[in-house]
């Protein structure tokens, strides 16, 4: 072998140790950026790891985008761009995020240290959530399929809200149904007196109190195409309500009068009767009957005009304070636990150490 061949050996023999040790370093950089990515901060030595925290990130999202009422994709946007107390709100979402993935991960640490576990009963509400979120999802799927315009899939859309998978998200309810376990016992610690129960009902009815009223609809818009009726239409329309009205205020059954006159396509099923509370009152299709509602009292009729139809209406029955009682009581004691949960954040035990490197890299 002349000294030709012999250096080019050598050669060959450096270069694939060089693509060794290139392969080498790429792969221990792979596994060291999927360790650093993997999760977001710690409390009390335990990892919030990047999935928890886009999963409340995106349960945040969904909480804020509601708060604002928003309706379309554009407005949406505009809001994600904007500063709400002078705060981006994007990074008012990361914040409340964390904040969220905190008290999650000291509540499970609690109810790892109090002996808690998930037995079967819980192993098997998990799996009918899953159950229920795939058959759902299978429906808007079928039902996008059915209308032949190509639109995200249902697990496409959980991903881009949640930015994990079912399997991921089944791993995370698990966590939480144990949390709402150590909630559940630890609540049952806390005593709630009959005067404080009695005050709260009594300062806050509307908040806790349903309504339930009979209404007979006619339409003032095509439900089929959205097109409002003409004016001389819409008045043909209101003396035919008036009429209706007459009847009722003159005893004629209103069950009945709904089954006969009411524009619903429902009536059959719910003959004229609707349930109310005071939240529905951020519906706008329900607004204006739910102020009516709250502000009349049993036996009282009207007409009612919303946005899409004249509604004859009768409020037909209010809940008393015996029968809210059980929901005044947890909005109570989910007040006072959630101030003991907050001094627990508060303990320097739990102090939030972040990973800047994972949390700049994932986005709103």
């Amino acid at each position: 072998m002349d000294m030709r061949e012999k250096i080019g050996g050598k050669k060959k023999a450096v270069i694939a140790v060089i693509a060794v040790l290139a392969v080498a370093l790429a792969v221990g950089c792979g596994v060291w950026y999927s360790y650093a990515t993997s999760y977001v901060a710690t409390v009390a030595g335990e990892k919030i790891t990047s999935k928890e925290y886009k999963y409340f990130l995106g349960s945040v999202k969904i909480q804020m985008e509601n708060d604002a009422q928003l309706e379309d994709q554009a407005s949406k946007e505009a809001f994600w761009d904007s500063k709400i107390e002078g705060v981006d709100a994007r990074e008012l979402a990361k914040q409340r995020a964390l904040d969220s993935c905190k008290e999650f991960k000291i509540q499970l640490l609690k109810a790892k240290e109090k002996g808690l576990f998930l037995n079967d009963k819980d192993m098997q509400e998990v799996e009918n959530s899953i159950t229920t979120l795939l058959s759902q999802m299978a429906q808007f799927n079928q039902a996008a399929k059915n209308t032949g315009v190509k639109i995200m899939s249902a697990e496409e859309m959980f991903k881009d809200t949640y930015g994990i998978n079912i399997e991921e998200y089944k791993e995370i309810l698990k966590d939480l149904r144990l949390v709402f376990k150590f909630v559940e016992d630890e609540q049952k610690k806390i005593s709630v007196t009959e005067e404080e129960l009695e005050n709260r009902y009594n300062e806050n009815k509307d908040t806790f109190d349903k309504i339930t009223i009979r209404h007979i609809i006619f339409y003032t818009v095509n439900p089929k195409t959205e097109v409002s009726l003409s004016a001389e239409d819409k008045q043909k329309l209101y003396d035919k309500a008036k009429d209706a009205l007459q009847k009722v205020n003159k005893g004629e059954d209103m069950e009945a009068l709904a089954l006969e006159l009411s524009e619903d396509s429902g009536v059959e099923g719910n003959k004229g009767l609707l349930e109310l509370n005071y939240t529905k009152a951020s519906e706008p299709k329900l607004a204006d009957l739910v102020k009516w509602a709250f502000e009349h009292k049993v036996g009282d009729t009207d007409i009612v005009e919303t946005d899409y139809a004249y509604h004859v209406v009768r409020l037909e029955k209010r809940t008393e304070y015996k029968d809210v009682v059980q929901n005044v009581k947890n909005v109570i004691l989910a007040e006072k636990y959630n101030n003991i949960l907050k001094e627990w954040t508060e303990e320097s035990q739990y102090d939030l150490k972040e990973n800047e490197f994972a949390l700049r890299r994932i986005k709103v």
